[in-house]
């Protein structure tokens, strides 16, 4: 085993363990740790199968496998940039129909204020 394998091995499981703590504790949920679950197992599979690079490179036709990574790591954070931007828009509206709600609840709470004077103040005859 060289030096680099097991960096990278115990890097993997570094990443593994820290999802898997965070999902256990509900920092991650649902769909994200979905991502992140399938993040961890692709890292270990690269620290387990270093020669699979190569072969992955060799099957895309890219010179350079580290290059090959990086693509697909870009592609990767570019899809969690996607799903946290669906999200984000998702629980904006969500916020927006809750504040609406909200004011709605607030207008039929308040009491009822006499309308036939402009200023507020009642007509005498």
């Amino acid at each position: 085993m060289t030096g680099g394998f097991g960096f990278a091995l115990a890097g993997a499981v570094i990443v593994v363990l820290t999802i898997f703590e965070m999902v256990r504790r509900r920092y991650i949920r649902g769909r994200f740790a979905v991502t992140w679950t399938v993040v961890g197992l692709i890292t270990t599979l690269m620290a387990l199968a270093p020669g699979f690079l190569d072969w992955a490179a060799w099957i895309t036709g890219v010179a350079v496998p580290l290059n090959l990574l990086f693509f697909i790591g870009f592609v990767g954070l570019l899809l969690i940039l996607i799903q946290l931007t669906a999200e984000v828009g998702r629980l904006e509206k969500k916020l927006l129909r809750v504040a609406e709600e909200a004011a709605l609840q607030r207008l039929d709470n308040e009491p009822r204020r006499d309308r036939s004077g402009s200023n507020g103040t009642q007509k005498r005859d």
